[in-house]
């Protein structure tokens, strides 16, 4: 069994290739024989503050001082890093199995290693793959990360290509592109190019860059896109941009929703204040409490608004809903649409058409037309089978029944 070699209390330890363990104790630098490195085939134990005037290259090594271990080239451990009380400072790279730091670890290369845990912080001027890396206070890598799971109290920012599985942060978080499983943040998170997240959930506000790919959006304040975005199902207590075109499942906005160009979901459009859509609209269902205003076209299964809607034409398979005092500017085909009370509208034509009291529309094409008392209409109606009207309709002209509705583009062209 090889024997332990000890130093104490000397300005500068000269060291080659030490074939057992080796301890300094108080002493202020340790220089490489020959060379740059210094190679331990066992374990280094280093107590006090030290300078490492080179690499150093060792089967573990444990360390405790007040000043960060600065180690002046590489490091490389088989097995367990430890640093008690400091931290540790490389000036190349750093490879390790294990790591465990009281403090902050700085890396100025590359750092490589199975999982690292520092009460401090964690910074990497190069490249860092590890499947573990956790810090009490910020992690910044300065190239790529390839880290299952990255754990930061404070912030997290990775200025390279990210690949993780976890990206959980206390504070804020930033990338630029690659692959996350789930982002879960208290703050803010901030993707500045494209990424694909499977889930996202952020206490504050999100951004991801032109053409992302989430899965799932859960936000309590404010999401964005700087681009197009293709997406699964979006959550958000206040308000959702997209400067570009959005496609995805479903959209619930507590506060407003605003998309550049144009926006498909294959479901739900749940919006409690104001929808602005550049180009087109395209869901199966549309609830809106506010306002929807719409460049082009909408289409859907089922549309309700408590508010205004805007757009040069609405095609609805199902149901259209206009609530009371509401209005909609634009043309609307639908199977059944209904005109609220003091509501307005512009031209209507459908299956099955309700104007409640004191309602006002321009024109109405229906098969089944009923206008509720002081219900106003400014210009014709036509109807192919039923027309009734309570008391103090007011018409401009009268109703007819014709055998066939005009079809709609032959009534978008004359409008």
């Amino acid at each position: 069994m090889a024997e332990t070699l000890t130093f104490k209390n000397r300005d500068n330890v000269e060291l080659g290739t030490v074939h057992g363990d080796i301890e300094i104790r108080d002493c202020r630098s340790i220089t490489p024989q020959q060379g740059t490195e210094i190679v331990v085939q066992g374990i280094v134990r280093i107590k006090g503050d030290c300078l490492v005037q080179g690499s150093l290259r060792a089967r573990a090594l444990e360390a405790k001082s007040c000043e960060p271990l600065e180690i002046g080239g590489d490091l490389t451990v088989e097995t367990f890093l430890t640093v008690e009380r400091g931290g540790i400072d490389v000036k190349g790279t750093a490879r390790a199995r294990q790591v465990n730091v009281d403090g902050e670890m700085r890396v100025d290369g590359d750092f490589e290693c199975s999982a690292a845990k520092t009460g401090g912080s964690i910074r990497v001027g190069g490249s860092a793959k590890a499947v573990r890396l956790s810090a009490g206070g910020t992690i910044v890598i300065g190239k790529d990360a390839e880290v299952e799971r990255l754990q930061a109290g404070g912030s997290i920012s990775v200025h390279g290509r990210i690949e993780a599985q976890e990206f959980e942060v206390g504070g804020s978080g930033k990338c630029n592109y690659g692959r996350i499983g789930k982002v879960s943040i208290g703050g803010s998170f901030k993707a500045e190019g494209a990424v694909e997240i499977e889930s996202i959930e952020v206490g504050g506000t999100a951004v991801v860059g032109p053409g992302s790919k989430v899965a799932s959006i859960d936000v309590g304040g404010s999401f964005k896109s700087t681009g197009d975005l293709d997406f699964g199902d979006i959550d958000v207590g206040g308000a959702v941009k997209i400067e570009g075109s959005g496609k995805g499942t479903s959209i619930d906005v507590g506060g407003s929703l605003q998309v550049e160009k144009s926006l498909s979901l294959e479901d739900i459009l749940d919006v409690g204040g104001a929808v602005t859509v550049g180009e087109n609209l395209e869901s199966s269902r549309i609830d809106i409490g506010g306002s929807l205003s719409v460049y082009n076209r909408i289409n859907a299964d089922r549309v309700e608004v408590g508010g205004r809607i805007t757009m040069k034409y609405a095609k609805v398979t199902g149901s259209f809903r206009i609530g009371k005092r509401g209005e909609v500017q634009g043309f609307v085909e639908a199977k059944s649409i209904l005109v609220g009370e003091r509501a307005r509208a512009d031209s209507l034509y459908g299956d099955e058409i309700r104007v409640e009291e004191r309602g006002r529309v321009k024109d109405i094409y229906g098969r089944s037309i009923y206008l509720e008392r002081e219900a106003t209409v400014e210009g014709e109606v036509l109807y192919t089978e039923r027309y009734q009207a309570e008391d103090h309709v007011v018409l401009r002209t009268e109703p007819r029944k014709v055998d066939a509705l005009p079809s709609v583009d032959q009534l978008l062209h004359t409008e």
